[in-house]
């Protein structure tokens, strides 16, 4: 469906690129998730895509032809290719049920009726047609952003931190039938976040960019089992440095992976120093005899960090190697 060759973005009067020579391909039915640090280039990616914003070098392709550069057209983008904006861009002087039928008044009445109806039960604001936005929550704002979006008609949407400012709740729940409104849409859609919760959640691949460059774009278990450096590792969970435990160079193991008992490829005695609950788990800071700092997670509230010290371990297939 889109197909990013190459491209590369430096801002004036800056010295590094903002985007610096990267790929990228989606296609049809699939969610791609832009993850990384601020400042790593995941939003600048997204305007490129959208054709809001000139590259200075490569090419962006829908269905294999180019983009044209926003300073070509009356309104820069493209037809099918639609933006959900963080903050929602609705008509405010407008019902919810207007809101969506304004974006489709040049089409027949009759389908005007038809297709508002129908995006209404698809993205579950169906009850909330005479409202006005300012009588709707975060979440709903969201649930109708995404609807004047689909009236569009598009085959690919973009989003940009679309639920950074709703609850946890509120967030997954729309995620998730996000998720279902894709696939029967039968959408492509490409979204930026910081939070590698929700792109795991919703990604069938996910692409990690570090100061411009795209260091790996991966299916969700690969790019969480099988990193390729140990800065996206970091990013997706707490890792621990154990080559002084394994003899091994350049050896992690993800925090989740270490637990209590002797029964591990490799053990190793530790002082438990802190307790932190994370809401089904703790994760618990522990010291071992050469006085190296290790985190691991553990699921019992009876630990008491004050029984002095453990025995703690990890299995070999479980160690990163970079």
């Amino acid at each position: 469906m889109l197909e990013v060759r190459n491209i590369s973005k430096t801002y004036p009067g800056e010295d590094y690129g903002a985007v610096n020579n990267v790929s990228l391909s989606i296609v049809e039915n699939q969610i791609i998730a832009l993850v990384g640090k601020s400042g790593s280039g995941k939003s600048t990616m997204l305007q490129i895509i959208a054709g809001l914003m000139k590259p200075d070098q490569g090419e962006v392709l829908f269905k294999g032809i180019p983009l044209q550069d926003p300073d070509e057209q009356l309104i820069a983008g493209h037809p099918k290719i639609k933006v959900v904006f963080q903050d929602f861009q609705l008509k405010p002087n407008m019902s919810v049920e207007e809101n969506i039928r304004y974006k489709l008044l040049h089409f027949d009445k009759e389908y005007q009726m038809e297709r508002t109806a129908e995006l209404l039960a698809l993205c579950n604001i169906s009850e909330l047609a005479a409202r006005m936005p300012k009588e709707l929550s975060g979440g709903q704002k969201q649930r109708l952003s995404i609807a004047r979006a689909l009236a569009d008609d598009p085959e690919l949407l973009l989003m940009d931190e679309p639920f950074s400012n709703l609850d946890p709740l509120t967030k997954q729940d729309l995620l998730i039938e996000l998720v279902d409104i894709v696939k029967s849409e039968n959408l492509g859609l490409i979204f930026v976040t910081h939070d590698t919760r929700d792109a795991m959640l919703v990604a069938d691949r996910v692409a990690f960019l570090s100061e411009g460059e795209m260091i790996q774009n991966d299916t969700v278990p690969n790019i969480y089992q099988s990193p390729k450096n140990l800065e996206v590792a970091k990013f997706f969970g707490r890792v621990n440095d154990v080559a002084s435990l394994t003899n091994k160079a350049n050896a992690y193991v993800r925090a989740e992976c270490i637990g209590l008992g002797a029964q591990f490829d490799y053990q190793r005695k530790v002082r438990l120093q802190k307790s932190i609950f994370l809401g089904g788990k703790y994760l618990i800071e522990a010291f071992d005899e050469d006085n190296q700092e290790l985190y691991f997670l553990y699921s019992d509230a009876a630990i008491n960090i004050q029984n002095g010290t453990f025995m703690i371990g990890f299995n070999d297939a479980e160690i990163l190697r970079f």
